[in-house]
């Protein structure tokens, strides 16, 4: 077995190797891996003055932001993960890994309709006249009547759907693991236009636009400027590795956006980077308020950073920290992998009151589990297709200062194999 390393970046390799191809043959499927436990797994959500999150326990929380204490909780029958509360005229919608669209009546948590699919839902669903819009596993973008829940029109894509759907105008817009954006006719569903890109489109939050602008990232490590009237790429910036699986954050004319290799970067909006702030591990969705920014980290840090990409202060939990926080008068409020949803006062870092969820935290693969790559090279002085294939794995290496991580490669010739004793999960998981 031959083993080696070189630089993803280095120009020197490419001249060694002559013809050869790299292409990433694992699907990003982290999301749909994590197991049956107390982490917290979605966006802490502030409607009507109450604190709703979704957990890995099945539950659906609602506290108390004053004090911590639960005002009630609805157990689903699955974990719930990235699909975040959704709340309108009273009531709250969030989705279930047990294939159910919920609908709760926001002050008591009683049960008003529920929409089954045919797979697991994760995606944070939006209304706009009288419907919800919301994508599952079962590769299908879903509209339902907001008030009774029944089916107004589906369309089926190739793929799993997490993205959180964008009404605009009269269209709707969402990506889905298959590669595409997809802009339909809010009202029938029919296509308009779509886009394809050349990796899954992942983005757990909701899109940022300007104008006719809309603006994403996705696997293939690119964040894009798109013309939502006819599906135009404007401009494309390349951010880091392992892809990109939140949607870019707007704040005045520069857009925040996270990569798996665990950096914030500033990109303005006509696409130029401005600057770059680095974690230990992968970033979250970002939070602005004010002159600050609030991004969750893998490293367990929550972080308070300004609007010039320095660090203000951080947070230790003992937990993963990547959906999005909420800002509570002068508190704080974010959940952790650790089981706990914290609220600290986001100046002094007191720690005002912790909620325990129930169990210990959940089993899930590793961070950047999806990214197996085959390396195949060509012989080239018998001029012929045919060579080797290698399975190639990545690790990154963290530098100081804000610096990107460099990206190296270990390589083998191998089958494909599966590491044990990572995670575990139950059946139902998968």
């Amino acid at each position: 077995m031959f083993e080696g390393g070189f630089d993803v970046d280095s120009g020197k390799f490419a001249m060694e190797l002559g013809d050869f191809r790299i292409r990433k043959v694992k699907k990003f499927e982290r999301v749909w891996k994590v197991g049956t436990g107390g982490s917290v797994t979605s966006s802490t959500v502030l409607y009507n003055g109450v604190i709703y999150f979704g957990c890995a326990d099945h539950f659906i929380y609602a506290i108390n932001p004053g004090n911590g204490e639960p005002l009630w909780k609805y157990k689903t029958d699955g974990v719930i993960i990235e699909g975040s509360v959704y709340g309108k005229d009273g009531t709250i919608y969030i989705g279930s890994y047990d294939k159910n669209m919920y609908a709760l009546k926001a002050d008591d948590g009683k049960l008003v309709w529920k929409f089954r699919t045919s797979d697991k839902v994760c995606s944070t669903p939006v209304s706009d006249g009288g419907l919800l819009y919301f994508g599952s596993k079962d590769k299908n973008m879903y509209a339902v009547d907001i008030r009774t829940g029944g089916l107004v029109w589906k369309f089926r894509t190739y793929d799993d759907i997490c993205s959180e759907a964008l009404v605009w105008r009269d269209r709707l817009i969402f990506g889905s693991y298959d590669h595409y954006l997809y802009c339909l006719d809010k009202k029938s569903g029919q296509l308009i236009w779509k886009l394809e890109t050349p990796a899954e489109i992942h983005n757990a939050n909701g899109f940022s636009t300007k104008g006719n602008i809309i603006y994403f990232s996705c696997f293939d490590d690119y964040l894009r400027a798109v013309n939502m009237d006819t599906g135009t790429v404007l401009w494309k910036q390349r951010l880091g590795q392992y892809g990109c699986c939140t949607a870019p954050v707007l704040h005045g004319d520069v857009l925040y956006c996270t990569s798996r290799n665990g950096i914030l970067y500033a990109v303005s909006t006509g696409g130029q980077m401005l600057w770059k702030f680095a974690a230990r591990d992968n970033i979250g969705i970002p939070l602005i308020d004010g002159e600050r920014i609030y991004a969750g980290s893998c490293d367990f840090n929550l972080y308070c950073i300004d609007l010039n990409g320095r660090e203000v202060w951080r947070f230790k939990t003992n937990g993963f920290i990547w959906w999005k926080s909420a800002i509570v008068g002068n508190n704080v409020v974010f959940g952790s992998w650790d089981c706990l949803l914290y609220c600290i006062d986001r100046e002094t870092r007191d720690v005002i009151w912790k909620f325990k969820t129930a169990g210990g935290p959940s089993p899930i693969p590793p961070a950047n589990d999806a990214f197996q790559l085959e390396l195949k090279v060509h012989d080239s002085e018998k001029k012929e297709e045919g060579g080797k294939t290698y399975q190639l794995s990545l690790a990154g290496e963290g530098e100081e200062d804000g610096a990107f991580y460099k990206s190296r490669i270990t390589y083998q010739v191998s089958t494909q194999y599966r590491e044990k004793g990572k995670y575990q999960t139950t059946d139902e998981d998968f």
